[in-house]
């Protein structure tokens, strides 16, 4: 398999990226180049802040027209991860300097199972609702509570698990964010629950947190916001073992305390 070298112009320079192109396979041929591309943008293949190889030597690599890798490039550019100036060499750009979250989904998309992204998605998504409840603590009303109570009562009556007992608790936080009167944050509760809910219809191998359907957590939550205090303290006290779990698997050492 040939690798990609970066061109000057229309001139190599003999510099190995350590980039490799694979013919596309089932797939719309300018999918398969933004794709291929994108994910060695992605794993540092081809590294932020140097040339990306030209069109004709990437269509040469590909063995496809400079059309279609045209195509390609701008679909990168538009997501912020190569900066093309007509004339001159198209720059590849460092993905965590993008402020386009359509990047999150992308990267989850291309990942290999070893990146273990799903998990660094998880923890996001754990931690991402400690502010979620601390706002619904204070808005939430008595109807709200009342339809958590009934999902929880449904949930526990019917003792799903698998798939039923996934949708249980995206539509638990689903109620929760209405409850806190922020469009934003129903729309990313939204977003994160389909993200995490496609990962698992592809049936990829990502190690993720094991989630048992504790009826007591959600009814103890659910008297916390009740309450309208403690929310978030219970919270975190209950989802400290899945942020250690998470730890043990990323191989993080987490700092003791005294």
């Amino acid at each position: 398999m040939a690798s990609i070298t970066v061109e000057q112009g229309e001139e190599r320079d003999g510099e190995e990226t350590g980039f490799h192109a694979e013919p596309p396979v089932r797939q719309r041929v300018a999918d398969h180049v933004f794709e291929h591309l994108a994910r060695a943008i992605f794993r540092g293949e081809l590294k932020a802040g140097k040339p990306l190889p030209t069109q004709r030597e990437l269509a040469r690599q590909f063995k496809i027209s400079a059309l279609v890798v045209r195509q390609a490039i701008h679909r990168l550019e538009d997501l912020g991860l190569v900066r093309v100036r007509q004339g001159s060499t198209t720059i590849v750009l460092d993905p965590a300097e993008s402020s386009d979250i359509r990047l999150i989904q992308l990267q989850m998309e291309l990942a290999d199972p070893k990146e273990n992204l799903a998990s660094a998605a998880f923890e996001n998504q754990v931690l991402f609702l400690i502010p979620l409840l601390a706002l619904a603590e204070r808005r939430i009303t008595k109807e709200e509570l009342a339809v958590l109570n009934y999902l929880i009562d449904q949930a526990e009556a019917k003792k799903p698990d698998g798939n039923a007992a996934r949708d249980f608790r995206i539509e638990f936080f689903r109620q929760i964010a209405k409850a806190t009167r922020n469009t934003l944050f129903q729309q990313q509760v939204r977003w994160w629950s389909s993200l995490l809910a496609d990962l698992e219809r592809r049936g990829r191998d990502y190690k993720v947190p094991p989630v048992p359907a504790n009826y007591e957590f959600y009814r103890q939550l659910t008297a916390s916001l009740a309450r309208g205090q403690g929310t978030v303290k219970f919270y975190l006290d209950m989802v400290e073992p899945l942020l250690a779990w998470m730890d043990r698997q990323q191989g993080i050492e987490a700092r003791e305390r005294g």
